[in-house]
């Protein structure tokens, strides 16, 4: 992203959670989101059928990561949707068809895995927020 100056630290955990998976343990303030938004950038960019699922433990930080990532490296609106188990799974199944960036809670991931509405062989990258929750 050019509206953040990038710091070398941020720049080798991209380049690392690039190629493999990685946990990413930082400090509050420091550039977690930052460093998740520009690798779910990055696969949206080389997997243009593919879909980027990041989940948050609580709609309130689901809510604030939509703003942060888009913030960041500006998702086109109209590819990314925020999911949570108050919108029916008929509704989730018409953006999980049609949309390619998502922001989820877990539970309602497990709910439309469970009942099929969500396809795990698109997802090309998962970000899990609060990993330790």
């Amino acid at each position: 992203p050019t509206n953040y100056a990038p710091r070398e630290y941020q720049v080798n955990m991209c380049k690392r959670a690039l190629l493999e998976n990685t946990l990413v343990c930082l400090p509050t303030g420091l550039g977690k989101t930052l460093i998740a938004a520009v690798c779910m950038y990055n696969y949206y960019r080389w997997f243009p059928q593919g879909q980027i699922l990041f989940m948050a433990p609580t709609r309130p930080l689901v809510a604030q990561q939509v703003k942060a990532c888009h913030d960041a490296v500006g998702f086109p609106e109209n590819e990314t949707a925020e999911m949570s188990g108050s919108s029916n799974s008929e509704c989730r199944r018409k953006l999980w068809s049609s949309k390619r960036v998502f922001y989820a809670t877990p539970q309602t991931v497990i709910n439309d895995l469970n009942s099929g509405v969500l396809n795990p062989n698109r997802i090309v990258l998962l970000v899990i927020d609060e990993a330790h929750k």
